[in-house]
């Protein structure tokens, strides 16, 4: 696969011209590229990770760019430092249950802090089986943010 042997080597050359050697491991789960950059210092990892998975994010998103250019193909790939997003989608479902539960509980709408996409995704991938809510991302660019409604989503009415 041209797209996964791309972004292993360019992460490694990346991360070590950053002064960060690290290990790359990829494995692909549901049609998606898992690329857990593993630091020689394990110390690392936090560096690479950033302030709330900023750098991280950037890193993904420098990568996706290089790979469109240089590859003409986009594979859904994650980068992962240090178990962060594994964590931090835990965390998200976890947030996610709650909200629905207070959203129910005071029928009232429970909105979310802004977010990136990916992290959204995991809010209203968590929530689109439960009963007596759905979830809406509202507002744009740096602003959108996840809010989970009371009551059962409206039907989309397609007729005009």
């Amino acid at each position: 696969m041209k797209a996964q042997k791309f972004l292993t080597e360019t992460s490694e050359e990346l991360l070590t011209k950053m002064g960060i050697p690290s290990q790359i491991q990829v494995k692909e789960e549901e049609g998606r590229l898992l690329i857990d950059l593993k630091p020689e210092d394990p110390d690392d990892s936090s560096f690479l990770i950033g302030f709330h998975g900023q750098t991280l994010n950037a890193l993904q998103a420098v990568l996706g760019v290089m790979l469109m250019r240089k590859v003409g193909e986009f594979q859904p790939f994650s980068l992962e430092a240090g178990g962060y997003r594994q964590q931090r989608e835990e965390e998200l479902r976890r947030r996610a249950l709650e909200a629905a539960d207070k959203a129910r509980f005071l029928l009232k709408e429970v909105a979310f802090p802004a977010m990136p996409a990916v992290e959204r995704r995991v809010v209203h991938i968590t929530l689109q089986d439960e009963k007596g809510v759905f979830t809406e991302s509202r507002g744009e660019d740096r602003e959108r943010h996840v809010v989970v409604v009371p009551g059962e989503k409206p039907a989309v009415d397609n007729q005009k």
